[in-house]
């Protein structure tokens, strides 16, 4: 009986230790689509292990954090960048909604160059056949 009532006790002192962190979960947008969920888009909290991608319809969750002060960096490939600020607290989840932009260049940003590569436009257009 005493074995029985000490596990027990264990348990129930085990999940009181497991209510002490928050969640974040949240939305992101794809703002060049009409605000359309964007698919697969990298959650990660800087610096840290926690990392996720949305689902289908945008949505994403990071659980069993401790309370404090986090950076939410938000990637996905041709896209801006986004990082905000978020505080976790004990018992509580954040809520993020946020949405991407797709990157722009500028011609100013690339730059053509001739290597010589063409030296013998006879080769050059014998091989095109």
């Amino acid at each position: 009986m005493k074995t029985t009532l000490f596990f027990l006790a264990f348990i129930c002192t085990l999940n009181l230790f497991a209510q002490e962190e928050g969640a974040i979960r949240g939305t992101i947008y794809d703002m060049e689509m009409n605000n359309e969920p964007l698919l697969f888009a990298d959650v990660q909290i800087k610096d840290t292990k926690f990392k996720t991608q949305t689902n289908f319809r945008g949505n994403f969750e990071i659980s069993n954090i401790e309370p404090g002060n986090y950076i939410l960096k938000v990637t996905f490939l041709g896209y801006e960048s986004h990082e905000i600020p978020v505080e976790v607290t004990a018992h509580n989840t954040v809520e993020v909604i946020q949405g991407l932009q797709a990157k722009t260049l500028s011609l100013s940003d690339v730059s053509f160059t001739d290597n010589g590569t063409l030296q013998n436009q006879e080769t050059a257009l014998t091989s095109i056949k």
